[in-house]
């Protein structure tokens, strides 16, 4: 089992280079990107599921949410960097709607992702016989 340093180590690290990748692909295709959806909020669930069905779910959901707001503020930093380049322009929300629905989005598929990983663990430990 991770300590939960090391559980937010690895979330910093994940969400960084994840939203590196997001905001340089959006860059080098079109002039003016939107965060992809899927891997800010399957990043976040991935890791929430990850840890619950690791043993560690008191910790699933903080560092599911952590890893979505390093994600959300490291995209918006990436592109500011970026601003120019491709004749591209500054990323902004689609609208305020689109903002509220990604962002009340995020502990859903968090809690989600925990309650599945918290599944898994109990029917992998339901499956594996007890040693003597």
């Amino acid at each position: 089992m991770m300590s939960t340093q090391q559980v937010f180590t690895r979330v910093v690290i994940y969400a960084l280079v994840l939203s590196a990748i997001d905001a340089l692909t959006g860059r080098f295709f079109q002039a003016h990107p939107d965060p992809n959806v899927l891997l800010f909020l399957g990043g976040t669930a991935w890791v929430s599921y990850r840890l619950a069905a690791a043993g560690q779910e008191r910790l699933a959901v903080q560092a599911g949410l952590g890893l979505f707001v390093l994600y959300a503020g490291a995209f918006v930093l990436w592109t500011a960097l970026l601003v120019g380049w491709n004749g591209s322009v500054p990323w902004r929300p689609r609208s305020t709607m689109w903002a509220v629905v990604h962002i009340a989005a995020a502990p859903v598929v968090a809690l989600l992702a925990r309650f599945a990983g918290s599944r898994a663990a109990r029917a992998t430990a339901a499956i594996k016989p007890a040693s003597d």
